[in-house]
C-alpha cells in the first residue's frame, strides 16, 4: 500500500510539473493562457513615411499647368492609448481594436510642389513646405493564432489623422516671406500586424506595425489657397511598443 501511495504521488506531481491541474476532482485540464476579454492599454514608438502635396491652379488659358507635384519625408513620435476585445476559438482569435495616438511626425521640402525648380532661381524666390501629423485615430479589426501565451495577429481597418500643412513663399532678396496653410483631416485603409506576450493573466506586452495610407482634398496651401486646391496623401508606417491590462475571458 505504502508503494502505490507513493507511485500515485509521483503521477500526481510528474502532471503537474507538465503544466496539468485536477481542479474539482474532475479530471486534468491543460493549463493553457486564455486571450478571450476586454483589454485596454498604452502603446508608444517611432512613425515614418512620405507626404505627397499637389496644387491644382486655376487654369487661364490652358497656359499655366495642370498641377504641380512634390513629396517628403516625414518622421517622429507617435503614442497614445488603445482599448479593445478579444474571443479565442481554440487556436484562433478574432477581435476589434480603437486607437487614438498623439504624434510628433514632420518634415519638409524646400522644393514646395516643384515650383522651386520651376522658377530655377532659389536666391531670388523659393516655396517651403512643411507637414505635421497631430494625431492618428484607428478602429480595426484583428485575426490572429494563439499558442498558449503567445499571440500573432493581423489587423485591417480605418485610419483618420489631423495634419497640419504649411507653405511658404520666400523672396530673399527683400527678406519677403509669405506663408500659408491648411489643418487637414485625412483618412484611409489601415493594416499591419504584431505579436503579443502574456505576462501574466491580466498583463500582456507586444510590438506592433501599422501602415496608413491616408488622403485628402481641399483648398490650396499657396497664399492661402485664392489661386490653387489641393491634394494631399500620407503614407504612414508606425512601429509601437504596447502594455495592455485584461480582464474577463
Amino acid at each position: 500500500m505504502g508503494l502505490s501511495l507513493i507511485i500515485v504521488a509521483a503521477l500526481m506531481s510528474a502532471a503537474a510539473a507538465d503544466g496539468y491541474d485536477r481542479p474539482g476532482g474532475k479530471g486534468f485540464v491543460p493549463l493553457t493562457y486564455n486571450w478571450s476579454g476586454v483589454y485596454m492599454g498604452v502603446n508608444a514608438g517611432y512613425g515614418t513615411g512620405d507626404s505627397d502635396i499637389t496644387e491644382n491652379p486655376i487654369q487661364l488659358l490652358g497656359i499655366i499647368p495642370a498641377s504641380f507635384s512634390s513629396s517628403n519625408n516625414v518622421d517622429g513620435f507617435i503614442g497614445g492609448v488603445h482599448l479593445g476585445m478579444n474571443k479565442q476559438f481554440d487556436h484562433i482569435v478574432i477581435g476589434g481594436e480603437f486607437r487614438l495616438d498623439g504624434a510628433n511626425i514632420d518634415g519638409s521640402t524646400g522644393d514646395c510642389a516643384g515650383l522651386t525648380t520651376l522658377i530655377g532661381v532659389p536666391a531670388l524666390v523659393n516655396f517651403n513646405c512643411s507637414t505635421t501629423v497631430n494625431w492618428v485615430a484607428a478602429a480595426l479589426a484583428r485575426v490572429g493564432y494563439a499558442q498558449d501565451r503567445w499571440l500573432v495577429y493581423g489587423t485591417a481597418g480605418w485610419a483618420v489623422a489631423g495634419v497640419d500643412y504649411k507653405a511658404t513663399i520666400n523672396v530673399p532678396i527683400i527678406a519677403l516671406s509669405l506663408p500659408s496653410g491648411q489643418n487637414d483631416t485625412a483618412d484611409g485603409f489601415a493594416f499591419g500586424g504584431g505579436v503579443e506576450y502574456a505576462l501574466s493573466d491580466s498583463l500582456t506586452f507586444g510590438v506592433d506595425y501599422t501602415r496608413m495610407n491616408l488622403q485628402d482634398d481641399g483648398g490650396g496651401l499657396l497664399l492661402g489657397g485664392i489661386l490653387t486646391s489641393g491634394n494631399r496623401e500620407i503614407d504612414l508606417n508606425t512601429f509601437t511598443a504596447r502594455l495592455n491590462v485584461k480582464w474577463g475571458g
